[in-house]
């Protein structure tokens, strides 16, 4: 898996960087934020050297399935544990390459995201065709299905601006806009019913759009469908001098708050499905056959990027009463808690940042619980530079959510 791949690449090349960096001289005060970064991409304050540029590299990534392994969701679904409720299955990933210089940023960037919602009984509905398993008698499973993708690079600004007394702590505020070129969109839905009985067989009722920007259907050639577009995002920083906050902070990101996408010529195919069968085809899978009714098209769409909101909070362990606890992780040490928010999709986490004694000096651990999706990240961050690996499960293979994170910061 691709992913895979660059996790253990990254793991390679970054880490001993990390190492080499932690005890080098610094001209600037690092931007990194002393917590995990999240799931979905967040807007920070802006990095400043105390003289001097400030160059940055940022990449993530994150896949998570309800239903089965992450790896195996292309595949035959062996391990197939749905939701009670609706199934989600999330991919996240971001790069980008920045310099900055006086609270000013100017980056390259680049980021895909795709997020299917669907009903126990469309997840139900693929699972049955992928183990080529017949349902009990009389089943009725009703499907509805969303789904959004999107590919886009970019060219970002961003300003950060200090509403407190020069040199002291206090609220950031930070502003970005950026310019997009829409690498390829893909829009699909489908709702209805799939039904079957011993003696009918299966029955198919459904209605189905699919959108796809490098895509054709109908036996076009390729459409070859550009677009282009704005996002803006918000942040705010709060670190308090003084009271029980005293050496905390808390956030809030608004990423893609207001962003206006135009993808011209977009393959479109709308239809409906009936069908009625018991046949399989060579390999044993449903030969359905259904009558299709609908129509092959372009469009010109307008949309918007969804949403993605954030929230961070992070405290001294001293803050919470725990004295003790803060001796024995020492200074510097913070616990916290995190939520964020795409669409109906809420994402609450707990994180620790340690810089334990036996680390060395400048190095911290930290670690990241997710409850949504039950991952746990662990990782090191230094003056320059982060990297966090997380997974649900030992078996990264069996694991229904999967991600790395990893950061850089190089001052000149």
């Amino acid at each position: 898996m691709p992913m895979l791949r660059c996790v253990c690449g990254a793991a390679r090349w970054l880490l001993p960087l990390l190492l080499l960096l932690v005890g080098s001289t610094s001209k600037a005060a690092s931007a990194l934020l002393p917590a995990p970064a999240g799931l979905l991409p967040q807007r920070g304050p802006v990095a400043a050297a105390a003289d001097g540029w400030l160059l940055g590299a940022e990449m993530a990534d994150f896949s998570a399935v309800d239903a089965t392994p992450a790896r195996a969701f292309a595949g035959d679904w062996a391990g197939y544990q749905p939701r009670n409720g609706r199934n989600l299955a999330l991919q996240s990933s971001h790069a980008a390459f920045s310099a900055t210089r006086q609270h000013w940023e100017l980056a390259a960037t680049l980021r895909s995201g795709i997020l299917i919602d669907g009903s126990r009984g469309a997840f139900d509905a693929v699972f049955a065709y992928k183990q080529r398993s017949t349902p009990a008698d009389g089943s009725r499973l009703v499907v509805d299905v969303q789904a959004q993708g999107l590919l886009w690079a970019g060219l970002r600004g961003a300003r950060t601006w200090s509403l407190a007394a020069a040199g002291a702590p206090g609220l950031q505020l930070t502003a970005a806009a950026s310019l997009l070129s829409v690498r390829r969109l893909q829009q699909d839905a489908a709702q209805g019913v799939v039904a079957y009985s011993a003696a009918g067989g299966y029955a198919f009722d459904a209605g189905t759009l699919r959108q796809d920007s490098r895509r054709s259907f109908g036996g076009d050639g390729p459409p070859q469908s550009s677009g282009s577009g704005f996002s803006t995002d918000l942040g705010l920083h709060w670190q308090p001098a003084s009271g029980w906050m005293a050496g905390g902070f808390a956030t809030l990101s608004a990423v893609d708050v207001l962003s206006r996408l135009r993808v011209q010529g977009v393959a479109t195919e709308q239809t409906t499905l009936s069908s009625a069968t018991r046949s399989t085809d060579a390999d044993g899978y449903l030969d359905y056959k259904p009558l299709a009714l609908g129509r092959y098209s372009t469009s010109n769409l307008r949309l918007q990027a969804s949403r993605k909101w954030s929230a961070t909070l992070g405290v001294a362990p001293a803050a919470l009463g725990a004295s003790g606890l803060a001796g024995l992780l020492g200074p510097g040490a913070l616990l916290g808690a995190r939520w964020e928010r795409l669409g109906t999709l809420n994402l609450p986490a707990l994180w620790a940042t340690l810089p334990l004694p036996v680390l060395p000096a400048g190095l911290a651990l930290q670690l990241d619980a997710d409850a949504r999706f039950h991952t746990l990240g662990f990782g090191l961050a230094g003056r320059h530079g982060v990297l966090l690996l997380r997974s649900q499960s030992l078996r990264v293979g069996q694991s229904r959510a999967v991600g790395w994170q990893a950061r850089l910061e190089l001052p000149l």
